[in-house]
């Protein structure tokens, strides 16, 4: 038995699925489930404020991203009227959104309803756990990724999981097709992902609109790169790093709490808690950032402290709609998150100094808020 068979049972016992697929990254992984589904030329929703990979592999796939609004709570697909947008659509994507549990029983009775399939993206949420199920579990197909920031992370490689048999081999006969990994191709997303982040910081609030079909066409040309086979090269780490997710995501929740130890006493009505939702695996420690006004001034100079000092921190993620639509959604949450999200760093950096670091900023700072 190969190493990548190895991995694919092991992903199948991890989460109860009956087939697993390794792909190049969780891009690739959403992609090839929406082709293997006929999504081409058909709509496809999902969150708005999302990782800009999401609504890219929808556009890979031939179909059209339709974007909804997203919960204050889980940061997901807010249910309420979304039924709507689900008639004639193909597939919703059920995003476990910075790796809080999407709420995934009312999407899939939605979808349901609609006749559309739900794919869930759980590409931030393996080892996490939706009520007594594990994520990565529901829906016609459930995608991973092992790429930067994930909870395993190989900067390389994703997964798709599903009970069906005939789309697993639909699945694995269209990954076969796909062009062999290469540098090349990472450095392609890498790079892209540059750009969006410098599009991002100096136009999100301003004349992103003048810029977004530039980005568009650039961003769909990157198909190539992103379309790719998993490298076997890296099927032994990924085994080695299996066992360890456990330990993993308690770490993560352990970072949390001292995080919010130090900063829960400055928290108010300017600077508000996003908390991570019961079987999350939390991504980063979200923070709202505002100072009363309209816009991301509030957030931005606080990031940029922290920047200045060393520490990591982001923003992510502003409204997708905002750089890939023809028109941002301007829905009112993803928009406040676009606006005030603050994502500070709850991995192997979040070190007791990187923490007393970062509440020192934040306390500077704390007369800013509204």
């Amino acid at each position: 038995m190969t190493n990548v068979s190895r991995i694919e049972q092991a992903l199948c016992r991890a989460t109860g699925r009956r087939f697993a697929v390794l792909v190049g990254n969780g891009t690739a992984g959403l992609a090839l489930c929406l082709e293997a589904l006929g999504a081409a030329g058909r709509t496809v929703v999902l969150p708005d404020a999302v990782c800009i990979n999401v609504p890219l592999a929808v556009m890979f796939a031939g179909a059209v991203p339709r974007y909804a609004e997203v919960s204050a709570t889980h940061l997901g697909v807010e249910t309420q009227g979304l039924a709507p947008a689900l008639q004639g659509a193909a597939a919703l994507i059920a995003v476990h959104g910075h790796g809080s549990i999407t709420d995934l029983a009312a999407q899939q009775a939605l979808a349901e309803a609609a006749g559309c399939a739900l794919i869930e993206d759980a590409c931030l949420a393996l080892g996490g756990k939706v009520g007594e199920r594990p994520a990565g579990s529901t829906g016609i197909a459930s995608v991973l990724s092992f790429g930067a920031g994930k909870p395993l992370t190989l900067d390389h490689g994703g997964a798709v999981l599903t009970d069906d048999a005939p789309l697993a081999r639909a699945l694995r006969a269209l990954d076969a097709a796909l062009p062999v990994f290469s540098t090349e191709a990472q450095h392609g997303i890498d790079e892209l992902g540059r750009h969006h982040t410098r599009l991002y910081n100096a136009h999100f609030g301003g004349d992103l609109p003048a810029q977004a079909p530039a980005f568009r066409q650039l961003a769909f040309g990157q198909r190539g790169h992103f379309l790719h086979r998993f490298n076997p090269a890296q099927a032994p780490a990924l085994w080695h790093a299996l066992p360890t997710l456990g330990a993993r995501v308690a770490q993560r929740w352990a970072n949390v709490e001292a995080m919010h130890a130090l900063i829960e006493p400055l928290l108010g009505e300017g600077l508000q808690w996003l908390p991570p939702t019961p079987g999350a695996v939390p991504w980063r420690y979200n923070l709202l950032v505002s100072d009363g006004a309209p816009g991301h001034e509030a957030r931005h100079t606080l990031m940029r402290s922290l920047h200045a000092a060393g520490l990591h921190a982001s923003s992510w993620h502003p409204p997708a709609s905002d750089f890939l639509a023809d028109q941002g959604a301007h829905h009112p949450v993803a928009t406040r998150i676009g606006q005030q999200i603050l994502n500070l760093w709850i991995d192997d950096t979040c070190t007791p100094a990187y923490r007393a670091a970062v509440h020192r900023l934040v306390a500077e700072h704390r007369h800013a808020f509204a």
